[in-house]
C-alpha cells in the first residue's frame, strides 16, 4: 500500500510537472527535473514529503501545483496565491502558491522548508546572506531533519557527478546566483526518492489560481512563512 501511495504521488507530480514545463534544457544533465531513487532506506514508516524551496522561486511556484493537486488527496492543504521573481526566460512573474499549513487525513505527511526570502538575497526573516549556498545549508540545518540536511549536502551542493556519471558542477552551483535549489524529496519504507530542478520555460497566462475554500488552521509542519 506505502509503494502503491509513492508511486501515485510520484506519477501525478510528474505528469503535470511535464506537462507544464514547455522546454526542458538539453544541456543539462538528464536526471535533472526527473525524481531520481537515492536510497532504498526508507526515513519514515509512513510515506512522507519534503519540499526545500525559497519564496521567490519559479521552478518552486511551478511545482506548487501539481503539489498542491497531490496534497489536496492526502489532507487539507493551506496555500497562499504568490508570484515569484520575474523570470526573463518566460517574460513574466511565475504565479505560484506558497504553503501554509498542512492537516493529513491519511498517513501521508507533508514539510515544507523556505531557505531564502522572495528576491534571493537574505534569509527568509530577511537576514542578509553573502554566500547563498552557506546560508542555505545553514538555514536547514536549523529546520529540517539531520538526514533531510546531509541528502541536500551530499546531491545539491557536494556531488557533480551523480546525476550524468561525467564531471560537471554540482545543482547548487548552476544557479546564478549560486543557492540550493527546489528540491522535492519522498520517503517511504521502500525507499528514498528526490527531484531537484531548475524552471526553462512556461506560460505564465495559462495558470489559474484554486478557489479559496480550504482556510483550516494548520498547527503542523509550518518551517516558514
Amino acid at each position: 500500500m506505502i509503494k502503491k501511495t509513492i508511486s501515485y504521488i510520484a506519477a501525478i507530480l510528474l505528469s503535470l510537472v511535464f506537462f507544464t514545463l514547455v522546454v526542458l534544457p538539453s544541456l543539462l544533465p538528464n536526471n535533472l527535473f526527473h525524481f531520481i531513487k537515492v536510497s532504498n532506506k526508507g526515513y519514515s514508516e509512513n510515506v512522507s514529503i519534503y519540499l526545500i524551496s525559497w519564496y521567490g522561486c519559479p521552478f518552486g511556484a511551478s511545482l506548487s501545483w501539481p503539489l498542491y493537486d497531490v496534497l489536496s488527496h492526502f489532507g487539507n492543504v493551506t496555500v497562499e496565491t504568490h508570484y515569484s521573481i520575474y523570470e526573463s526566460d518566460v517574460g513574466g512573474y511565475v504565479p505560484g502558491l506558497l504553503f501554509l499549513g498542512f492537516i493529513p487525513n491519511s498517513t501521508v505527511s507533508f514539510h515544507y522548508i523556505y531557505l531564502y526570502n522572495q528576491y534571493l538575497n537574505a534569509s527568509p526573516e530577511g537576514t542578509p546572506m553573502k554566500n547563498l549556498v552557506n546560508g542555505g545549508i545553514e538555514e536547514l540545518r536549523n529546520e529540517a531533519p539531520a538526514w533531510v540536511y546531509q541528502l541536500i549536502l551530499k546531491y545539491d551542493i557536494n556531488d557533480s557527478d551523480i546525476f550524468t556519471g561525467f564531471s560537471i558542477v554540482s545543482p547548487a552551483y548552476m544557479g546564478n546566483p549560486p543557492h540550493i535549489p527546489t528540491t522535492l524529496i519522498i520517503t517511504g519504507p521502500n525507499g528514498t526518492w528526490i527531484l531537484i530542478g531548475y524552471l526553462n520555460s512556461l506560460n505564465p497566462s495559462s495558470w489559474r489560481y484554486p478557489q479559496k475554500g480550504r482556510s483550516a488552521k494548520a498547527t503542523c509542519y509550518h518551517y516558514h512563512r
